[in-house]
């Protein structure tokens, strides 16, 4: 084909534009290469070109100038070269799109070729103009520009330039295998020996697994490994081996009469699974992992425990009646013992507050319990952490409730947000002039305020960034800094009425 080429200099460098002459030479015959840029932003390497082939044309002045007179000359050269067959467009821009619809028109094939960026949108404007797919052909230059390896061009446009780039270089690698999609087999690219994380991505982008699957669990269940990090082919003698998974499977259809359902309890979850009465604990792990109901971190023995399952000699049992009634009624059989003195308490985790009953100075074990039969705290949370951060006392591994001096006390500790600790301190709120940058500004004050809380006003008020020492600044604005807290010193501060900030 006849091929003139159109290059933007001033977003795309020589080696590129010789490159682009040089792959397309070999194929077509380029009759003028238009190089187009400001005189005074012209590469070197674009001067004292074969003036047969390269035409170095100064666009002059102006922020889109290029742009224009490229689409000019393209117009110009449909017109003007009947002969005229192939248009190749070098640029990092998309201000062209004018300019192919026009060559597409007049029925020529246009070739545009830039980093890969702008493609996903061209193609979509492309389509709105209704321009047929077929005549416009996209290149990207941080690639070879020969055609991608058979059955690979058909997985390009899901994937990042990173995977594109990965595929490209390894092209006599490439093997294309059948992976499970759900029920699914699909077809993806696979070089032996790549990296578990490159595979992963390759799946997410090709919408094979999503981002919160594992890996590691896809791997095992489509008959290929991980080593040392890195994915290859099972050979035929562990193929023979049955994966922990295919081993899950063969038990239950081994005991098939005697599988039967049951909840397991896990970070405040029920999870309905298949159950056979003396299974092995292995089994009964493996089997939670497949389902996603535990990590491969969790304890399963502890796990089957909170499930109100028996552990013994590495086996998992279903408790007898008798066993279950004195684990299910150890919380309630506590509070009946000592309903007198039952109250309720609320009950703060995971930023969500919970009414709950309770016994001032019960066993921190039995509060523990409680919060995990009510779905509030999960395996591993720490009671003695939760029970402090809902403002009650642990003491002797036993929970009790503050009296009203230690109760404000440990609310104060708990105050992360300035406005709060406003509200809280009502009747002691001033005003300070804060000196920072040459700049004096007007901020709340309460007389001690916690450094940390007073750092994170003056950062909410824009007065202070975070590289900046709150320390420094409160000292610079004559205030005291001692203890972790900001104190005012006489004569250095002005005090305002709490009416200027609106405290009743």
């Amino acid at each position: 084909m006849v091929a003139h080429v159109f290059v933007d200099a001033e977003n795309i460098s020589p080696a590129v534009t010789f490159k682009v002459v040089e792959h397309f030479g070999k194929a077509h015959t380029v009759t003028k290469v238009d190089i187009i840029a400001k005189e005074d932003s012209l590469p070197f390497r674009y001067r004292d070109l074969d003036e047969k082939l390269y035409r170095v044309q100064n666009c002059f002045y102006g922020k889109n100038s290029a742009d224009t007179w490229l689409c000019i000359e393209i117009v110009r050269a449909i017109i003007d070269e009947p002969d005229l067959e192939l248009i190749i467009i070098v640029s990092g821009d998309k201000d062209f799109l004018p300019a192919i619809k026009f060559a597409v028109d007049f029925e020529k094939k246009v070739v545009v070729v830039s980093n890969g960026a702008g493609h996903k949108t061209l193609t979509e404007q492309l389509r709105a103009l209704h321009v047929s797919p077929d005549a416009v052909e996209l290149k990207d230059y941080r690639l070879h520009f020969g055609d991608p390896t058979p059955g690979l061009e058909k997985f390009l446009p899901q994937m990042s330039f990173f995977l594109k780039k990965y595929f490209f270089d390894r092209e006599e690698r490439i093997k294309f295998i059948l992976v499970k999609k759900g029920a699914q087999l699909v077809e993806v690219p696979f070089i032996r020996g790549m990296g578990s994380g490159i595979f992963r991505r390759l799946l997410i982008d090709l919408n094979v697994i999503s981002k919160g699957d594992s890996v590691k669990d896809f791997i095992t269940h489509n008959f290929l490994k991980l080593a040392h990090d890195r994915v290859f082919f099972r050979s035929e003698a562990e193929l023979a081996v049955p994966t922990p998974a295919e081993q899950v499977e063969t038990f239950f259809a081994d005991n098939a009469d005697a599988v039967r359902k049951i909840f397991v309890k896990h970070n405040g979850k029920l999870s309905e699974v298949p159950f056979v009465d003396g299974m092995p604990l292995g089994l009964f792990g493996q089997m939670l992992r497949e389902k996603k109901i535990i990590g491969k971190g969790a304890t399963v023995s502890a796990v089957a425990t909170n499930s109100l399952l028996d552990v013994r000699d590495d086996k998992v049992f279903l408790n007898d009646e008798d066993a279950l009634e004195r684990i299910v009624n150890a919380v309630d059989e506590y509070l009946d013992r000592h309903a007198a003195q039952l109250t309720s308490v609320f009950i703060k985790h995971n930023g969500e507050l919970y009414e709950v009953p309770f016994v001032d100075g019960m066993p921190l074990e039995l509060f523990a319990k409680l919060l995990r039969d009510m779905n509030i705290i999960g395996k591993n949370a720490l009671p003695a952490t939760v029970a402090a951060n809902s403002l009650l006392d642990v003491r002797d591994d036993k929970v009790f409730l503050r009296d009203e001096d230690d109760l404000d006390a440990a609310y104060e500790r708990t105050i992360s947000d300035a406005d709060e600790y406003f509200d809280f301190h009502a009747d002691k709120l001033t005003s300070v002039l804060i000196k920072h940058n040459g700049e004096l500004s007007e901020v709340p004050f309460v007389n001690g305020m916690p450094l940390e809380l007073f750092g994170k006003l003056l950062r909410e008020m824009h007065i202070i960034d975070r590289k900046t020492a709150p320390a420094v600044v409160a000292a610079r604005s004559g205030l005291d800094v001692r203890d972790g807290k900001v104190f005012m010193q006489a004569a250095t501060f002005t005090t305002l009425t709490n009416k200027n900030f609106g405290v009743k």
